[in-house]
């Protein structure tokens, strides 16, 4: 498994060459932001990398929640992006991945409610509710979803305990997780196989 982080604002706006997508991702994309063209371009750019195809050649399906995958599972992969900052994880088996910026701001204690199994909630709460804690979670409980390929507003059904950095899921078959620090101010996890 591998990730590969990239700072937006950092890219040139060449990045985001439309002629790197297929004919129906380009009339798809040409009306979205700026970094999301980005995001897809990067993407069919390393995947062609990997699978020695030409960019535009490269066609992904997507699940009923939206995950996109390349057909036949020939490669795993996935993306997160927040603010600046974009992650993309490739694995010969399923991976999830996420990575927040930490925003003390944020309606943390809300969505913490939303996200965590009632052992995480109450950890989370006994040792002063912290964002860099909340969004260290909130990365675990992506990445996990990704990883199942679901949504965020499913992620009580893959429990687990979040604390001082170690993470210990309560259902079976879970993935593989390991946190990480894409950046100064963020946080992130991945989930493998």
């Amino acid at each position: 498994m591998d990730y590969l982080c990239y700072h937006l604002h950092e890219l040139p706006e060449c990045a985001a060459d439309l002629s790197l997508l297929s004919p129906g991702e380009q009339q798809l994309y040409a009306q979205r932001p700026l970094s999301s063209r980005i995001a897809r371009c990067l993407l069919k750019q390393e995947l062609a990398r990997r699978l020695h195809k030409a960019p535009h050649t490269i066609e992904l399906t997507t699940n009923e929640h939206g995950k996109p995958a390349l057909p036949g599972n020939e490669l795993y992969f996935n993306i997160s992006h927040s603010a600046n900052l974009l992650c993309l994880a490739f694995h010969h088996a399923p991976v999830g991945v996420d990575i927040q910026q930490i925003r003390p701001d944020a309606a943390t204690r809300r969505l913490a409610k939303r996200i965590m199994c009632p052992q995480q909630l109450n950890i989370w709460e006994s040792l002063g509710a912290t964002a860099d804690d909340f969004f260290a979670s909130w990365c675990v409980a992506e990445a996990l979803v990704k990883h199942a390929g679901a949504t965020v507003w499913q992620a009580r059904e893959f429990p687990f305990l979040y604390h001082h950095g170690r993470v210990e899921t309560l259902f079976e078959g879970a993935p593989n997780i390991k946190i990480f620090s894409p950046a100064a101010g963020y946080c992130g996890a991945v989930a493998t196989s």
